[in-house]
């Protein structure tokens, strides 16, 4: 009997037009928007080569008897400095697609840097700002000329902070964060079912509080997965999002799903009432979501990591990221350890509820 109440849940469920918008069509959508909202606060840093800049020399300062000086440190780390006499810095730029330009001025001078080359841009006023300190430590100690230090730019991306960008990032957390939404697909069919006491008749008929949390446990969690591989398919052939290692992926995405559900059937039958469940779960998730990266990357985030770690929506964010990312991720135990856990707590406070409640109305 349980496996024909378990299937008419599930056409139930696939039948809802609800389903099918808050679990495939809204995460898809949510992911187009954020991670065009955040791509440039997450592009990640690429090395910029050679390029060049220009400078002027409007006036003597400190730092203009050293202009050969310069162009010989700018040189070696790939920078070309070329000199202009007269006109506007920004037509100049403009018309000679410079990185960045420098002005010198009597008293001190000013860097110009081009929107279009932002890391460009970056590199010279780090050299510049190298070069005067170096010019300053070399008049203390009385230092002349050649004698000025060597300039040595020495950019890297330190391998603790994983090369990810908003696409990937917000194309795999928000795919999790729906997934905890779950319970709503459930919502209106278990409704219906204590509007016309269906429980009642199947405790009659013989089906055990394990079975009766089963057959709405088993259609929820295989509906969900389902529709939030669809939406996870459909946005990577759009956007183009990469999930690293696929198998492991899917297995914590899967047992996310079971710890998701189980969360929210153990409110329901706690309750009994399914608008109180819906505002309960959704409070959760989104504190859950807030400290665990669904919305504020969680690489970015100030909150503390003590903080962040309450959250089961973090293990599971910062695992799938990491596998992204990097291929590997130390959190993938801890992400499979929590959502496992929580399932069987969540599913054993459900089913002994249900039968303190049977024997409550048995009395």
């Amino acid at each position: 009997m349980i496996f024909y109440v378990i299937k008419n849940y599930i056409k139930l469920m696939c039948r809802s037009s609800m389903n099918v918008i808050l679990i495939v069509v809204t995460p898809v959508i949510l992911i187009a928007v954020l991670s065009s909202a955040f791509s440039s606060l997450m592009a990640s840093y690429e090395e910029a080569g050679s390029f060049t800049a220009g400078y002027m020399i409007s006036g003597e300062n400190t730092m203009t008897p050293f202009i050969d000086d310069l162009k010989e440190a700018a040189e070696e780390n790939d920078i070309s400095l070329i000199e202009f006499t007269s006109g506007e810095v920004e037509d100049i730029m403009r018309i000679n697609d410079l990185a960045g330009f420098v002005e010198f001025t009597e008293d001190s001078y000013v860097i110009y840097r081009s929107s279009a080359h932002e890391t460009e841009g970056q590199i010279l006023e780090y050299m510049m700002s190298t070069f005067e300190r170096n010019i300053e430590n070399g008049i203390t100690a009385g230092m002349t000329g050649r004698q000025i230090p060597e300039i040595d730019l020495n950019i890297q991306e330190h391998d603790f902070m994983p090369a990810i960008d908003s696409t990937d990032y917000y194309g795999i957390v928000e795919i999790v964060y729906f997934l905890w939404c779950g319970i709503v697909c459930i919502a209106s069919i278990v409704n219906n079912e204590k509007k016309f006491k269906i429980t009642q008749k199947l405790r009659v008929a013989g089906l055990s509080e394990t079975k009766i949390y089963l057959s709405k446990f088993i259609p929820t969690v295989t509906v969900v997965s389902l529709g939030i591989l669809i939406a996870a398919v459909t946005s990577s052939l759009l956007f183009g999002i990469h999930w690293g290692n696929i198998p492991l992926s899917v297995l914590i995405v899967f047992l996310t799903v079971n710890a998701a559900i189980s969360m929210g059937l153990m409110f329901y039958t706690v309750f009994d009432n399914i608008v109180a469940t819906i505002m309960v779960t959704f409070a959760i998730v989104w504190l859950a979501g807030f400290f665990g990266g669904s919305f504020e990357t969680y690489l970015f985030s100030s909150h503390p990591q003590s903080i962040k770690e309450l959250s089961p929506i973090y293990y599971c964010n910062r695992a799938l990221v990491e596998l992204s990312c990097m291929g590997r991720s130390d959190y993938v135990v801890k992400a499979i350890a929590v959502a496992i856990v929580m399932t069987l707590v969540s599913s054993a406070v459900a089913i002994t509820a249900g039968n303190i409640r049977k024997r409550g109305n048995a009395c």
